[in-house]
């Protein structure tokens, strides 16, 4: 028998490849024993065990011989890419995939401490979009990728960055394969998870982070895994958050305070009360209370839902996904002034459905509003009600309105109310489509807008003013920019410092107020809130223009996450399958009456063949008269009216309409309805008395009127809405007055043929006027109808049962009760108003009446007992050998905040001057500005050239690529320093990068910062330094610039740190007690008891 055999091969290659196996199984024998030696199974990502050779949290010492985490961290870095190509061409992207299986995919990545809640929320999220919404979700827990994915790493530093890397690698190909990608991993470390956003970026797939907080104190209690317990025994270390470092979120997408059941304040207190019980009796919590623990987790769950929602990642329900997607492509337009029948909708004037917008204006990017695209543009100071009115026009509210009004629309809005909008283009000015720059002599340009433009409806003018001091700067840079050949934009900037819109091609006008007034509103009542306020007390110019770029404002106030883009709305819209949208516009609490309105109107709708109408409940959120419930009090009233059921959540959505309040009554009534379209309101209820006001006491008094008549009859509002031929063809739901049954404690029409006596007996009328004295009273709802005392019509002792619910009322009472007080009344005025953005270790105080940031403003500081502490002299100036910043005003603001010397503990404020608020206005900080604690430029030693320290701390100009929030304590590696010259005053701005920086180990002194972030940021950084204060004069061009000391060149690292140190050696002085108090130093505070 023949065996066929393959060719031989020569002895010595088989010899050499008998010893190269024998070798390479050596090496893995090697690492393997070295493995099972070093690491002990762990199911967790958050403990080294004790028995590791080395108690360094973040890396192993024994560098004699690397760990293989090492090892791969240093192939990894320096592994070639040669021959390696993304196999992407003319295969399937990612947009084609989401629209094909109708998902956009995302990863959702849940951060915090062991026992924070990332499990089990991550487990009952997925349980909720998956089997209730039909999502597809997959969830990486760390626990679980331990078993296989990260099978073969252990808990050293190196080995964790490698299990977020993994993590993040492995949810963003599910991202792009249209899933939700959920993680739960402790990722500790910030710079892990920013790699992991930076790879969803470049994808272009949407990162959430979501922040599960929980003091460590609670966390510790909870210890569901007993980890905690081993670290305090011994049995551990290396724990996440006690000997191992945890580097919270600072922008992260979702905070969910798992502690206080994400913020739902019915469920907490329940939950409290539940603890205290469960502590009394020795029992477990989690056995004691698991319904209301549910409760706390599905609370959170909600708010991802939410956010989810705004995010555009939930998609329509199965059994109604077809029909609402078809909703917006199938509708189609009918005859104007009809009402819509169900599925159909019309357009804006620019093409774009209503139920969309056109392409948006808002930029989401942070890193862009921090850029020095940004930062270099000449900023201009807007009011908060400025910021409100941006918002609008940016989120496409007023579409196709694109910017302030220039004056040539100005003037249609006010005679027309409408204005010719071209969509072609074909008239000049940029993409404004209504007209361009104004121009009044030319005629011809107006005979074309004429002839191509159709009239748009815009009842009420939008226009931001300006002083004169701003309008020179504005003429300013458009000289400038038609000198380079540019085109001409400034940026606008909140009261908050944060710039929030690009304007281009700018002009600026003449404010004719009392056109204005008159046109608008009929009469020259300059004490109507609106006009005093707003109008009389503004500026004597108007900016006009189109925006460029819109950022997405938030206010920080606690009410963001009722603040839904149009897109967003309608998202949230089809996700509860609509096929018809109804809108109520609130300015006051919801009660029964309300309630009656809404459900009736769903009633109506549905007798008129939709299925499943929603509602968008609207509470007005811009500027109100400071006499009207704030917005914070009438959105958690409105919450509590869904959580306690009296409107459906099932066909409800809430969410705030921007705009700010004008009460100009029929005219404005338009404004409402019209800007509801835009976000898919197919029906507008309307009731009587739409925006109606008082005449003021002056006017009245002096036209003959009585102070409490209204301006505008009750009934035109609702006429006006039916016959305008600017709202087209919107339906309007309309229902009569409505009273409170004794009977049955519900709210009814007056039956036909019921006699006054009759009525009388039965019903009770209740108004708003008796709602705020029941309030201002502090009475309780009624035990029942049998409560309800005869006299209540007088004397209403009680709220009858069914009016508002419990939970609601108690909101109102408290807010009734207290509104004369003063921080009740500053509340008030803080509505819809931008609170700046601050880290986490600071606490703010709003007690201003002026707007914010203001006078009475301040952020102060507190230990981890939280207790406040003074940011400059209780935070060290160094550990670890490395400076520590306090960020006073962050990269990408111009409001000037500093510590404040005089007051106690030192709190952060803004600057004032002659009573007013001071921002820069020669640009926008290009840096993260702050101070360093422990140190005083002496004003009583004077240097080589005579001049005195400026009696500050030092000031410090972190110059990397990161912007840190106000109060943020930052480690910097000194870089240099300029001398700068103010008044016969020495004011040394040292020059740093924080050590967070991506690019600090390449950075070590000005020359090195110049060859990495650009040789144009020192001369940059000395041109700010020196004009800064020009522009606050009359002409810039020609006031006098600060100078440098000595030639002005910059001072070296070395010598830098000399002066920190010798400041240090003043504040040392000044605070011991060995240096004499003087005029200038009489007034620090300096500690308790100094």
């Amino acid at each position: 028998m023949n065996t066929r055999r393959g060719p031989q091969q020569p002895k010595s290659n088989l010899a050499r490849n008998i010893l190269l196996c024998i070798a390479t199984l050596a090496i893995a024998l090697v690492f393997v024993f070295r493995g099972l030696i070093q690491k002990k199974p762990a199911a967790v990502d958050d403990v080294k065990v004790a028995t590791t050779p080395t108690t360094e949290i973040t890396s192993r010492q024994d560098t004699s011989c690397p760990t293989l985490g090492q090892l791969r961290e240093k192939v990894m870095s320096s592994k070639p890419t040669i021959n390696i190509y993304r196999d992407t061409f003319d295969a399937i992207n990612t947009k084609d995939r989401s629209a094909a299986i109708g998902q956009t995919g995302a990863t959702l990545w849940l951060t915090g401490l062991s026992g924070s809640g990332k499990s089990t929320i991550g487990k009952a999220l997925e349980k909720r979009l998956v089997l209730q919404e039909g999502l597809h979700m997959y969830r990486l827990d760390g626990d679980n990728l331990r078993f296989g994915l990260s099978k073969d790493l252990d808990l050293s530093a190196e080995d964790r960055n490698e299990a977020v890397r993994r993590a993040y690698e492995v949810s963003a190909l599910m991202a792009d394969s249209g899933t939700l990608s959920l993680v739960s991993l402790i990722s500790p470390y910030r710079k892990d998870r920013d790699a992991g956003r930076s790879l969803h970026k470049s994808m272009g797939l949407q990162f959430i982070e979501v922040y599960v907080e929980v003091p460590l104190e609670e966390a510790k209690a909870r210890d569901p895994k007993g980890l905690y317990q081993k670290h305090k025994e011994g049995k551990i270390k290396g724990m996440t958050g006690i000997d191992a470092p945890y580097e919270a979120p600072e922008n992260a997408e979702i905070v969910l305070k798992t502690a206080t059941c994400c913020e739902n304040n019915d469920v907490e207190s329940r939950m409290k009360s539940c603890k205290e019980e469960a502590k009394k009796t020795e029992l477990n919590p989690a056995n004691h209370c698991p319904e209301i623990i549910s409760e706390c987790i599905d609370a959170c769950v909600n708010q991802i839902v939410f956010e989810l929602g705004k995010a555009g990642l939930m998609k329509t329900k199965k059994d109604a996904g077809t029909a609402v997607n078809n909703v917006i492509e199938t509708r189609v337009d009918q005859p104007q002034g009809t009402a819509p029948r169900p599925g159909q909708v019309v357009g804006h004037s620019d093409g774009h459905p209503f139920g969309t917008t056109p392409a948006s204006l808002v930029v989401e990017d942070e890193d862009f509003w921090h850029s020095d695209e940004v930062t270099s543009m000449q900023p201009v100071q807007i009011r908060d009600v400025d910021v409100q009115w941006t918002q609008v026009i940016g989120e496409g509210w007023a579409a196709p309105l694109k910017g302030p009004m220039r004056e040539n629309m100005l003037v249609q809005v006010l005679h027309f109310e409408s204005y010719l909008f071209d969509r072609s283009g074909t008239r000049g000015g940029g993409s404004s489509g209504a007209g361009g720059i104004t121009d009044f002599g030319d005629a011809e340009a107006a005979s074309q807008m004429v002839q191509n433009g159709e009239r748009v409806s815009m009842p009420v003018p939008i226009t931001i003013p300006c002083n004169k001091q701003t309008k020179m700067l504005i003429e300013r840079a458009i000289k400038k920019a038609k000198e380079a050949g540019e085109t001409p934009k400034v940026v606008f900037v909140s009261p908050a410092g944060e710039p929030v819109a690009i304007l281009k091609n700018p002009e600026v006008y003449e404010f004719r107020k009392e056109e204005m007034i008159t046109r608008s509103w009929g009469a020259w009542d300059i004490h109507h809130p609106y006009i005093k306020e707003l109008i009389i007390d503004a500026p004597d110019f108007l900016i006009g223009g189109e925006f460029e770029k819109v950022r997405r404002i938030r206010y920080r106030d606690g009410l963001d996450r009722w603040r839904l883009t149009p897109q967003e709305l309608i998202t949230e819209f089809m996700a509860k399958g609509a096929d018809g949208v109804f809108a109520f516009q609130t300015r006051n609490p919801t009660h029964a009456g309300h309630a009656h309105l809404m459900k009736d109107g769903r009633r109506q709708l549905l007798e008129k063949g939709y299925q499943n109408p929603v509602l968008w409940l609207s509470p007005l959120g811009g500027w109100t008269k400071d006499d009207d419930v704030p917005l914070d009090v009438r959105v958690k009233q409105h919450q509590a009216v869904l959580d306690e059921k009296m409107l459906d959540d099932a066909w409800t959505v809430l969410a705030i309409w921007p705009s700010p309040m004008v009460y100009s009554g029929p005219t404005e009534v338009q404004w409402h309805a019209k800007s509801r379209r835009v976000a898919g309101a197919d029906y507008f209820i309307v009731g009587r008395d739409p925006a109606g006001l008082s005449y003021s006491g002056e006017y009245a008094k002096a036209h003959n009127q009585s102070s409490g008549d209204d301006v505008y009859h009750a009934d035109h509002g609702r006429y006006v809405l039916q016959v305008s031929p600017g709202v087209g063809r919107l339906g309007l739901l309309a229902s009569g007055a409505v009273h409170y049954d004794k009977t049955d404690g519900t709210m009814k029409p007056k039956p036909a043929g019921m006699t006054k006596d009759e009525f009388n007996s039965r019903f009770l009328k209740i108004s708003g006027s008796k709602m705020r004295k029941m309030g201002a009273m502090g009475v309780d709802v009624c035990d029942s109808l049998d409560a309800i005392p005869a006299t209540w019509a007088t004397t209403p002792a009680c709220v009858p049962p069914g009016f508002m619910v419990p939970t609601g009322w108690a909101i109102m009472r408290d807010y009734y009760k207290n509104r004369d007080e003063p921080l009740v009344k500053a509340n008030a005025v803080l509505q819809s108003k931008q609170i700046p953005k601050v880290a986490n270790n600071v606490e703010i105080v709003n007690a201003t009446k002026n707007g914010l940031p203001g006078e009475l403003f301040a952020v102060y500081f507190k230990n981890a007992e939280g207790k406040r502490i003074s940011p400059w002299h209780d935070i060290p100036l160094k550990e670890e050998n490395r400076y520590n910043m306090v960020v006073e005003f962050p990269k990408g603001t111009n409001s000037k905040f500093e510590v404040i010397k005089e007051l106690p503990h030192n709190p952060i404020k803004q600057d004032v001057k002659k009573g007013l608020p001071r921002y820069y206005s020669y640009g926008m900080a290009f840096f993260n500005n702050g101070m360093f604690p422990q140190t005083w430029e002496d004003s009583s030693l004077k240097d080589a050239e005579g001049n005195m320290g400026d009696n500050d701390p030092l000031d410090v100009m972190e110059v990397g690529s990161q912007c840190f929030p106000m109060g943020s304590i930052v480690p910097v590696k000194i870089l240099g320093s300029l001398a700068l010259v103010d008044t016969d005053e020495t004011d040394h701005k040292i020059i740093a990068i924080a050590y967070s920086d991506p690019d600090v180990d390449k950075i070590n002194d000005i020359e090195s910062l110049a060859a990495v972030k650009g040789a144009a940021l020192p001369d940059r950084l000395k041109n700010w330094l020196k004009y800064y204060k020009t522009t606050d004069k009359k002409d810039p061009d020609a006031a006098t610039p600060n100078s440098f000391l000595g030639s002005g060149e910059y001072i070296s690292a070395e010598e830098s740190i000399k002066t920190i140190e010798h400041t240090h050696g003043r504040w040392t002085a000044l605070t011991g007690g060995t240096l004499e108090k003087t005029d200038k130093t009489k007034d620090f505070w300096l500690g308790e008891g100094k």
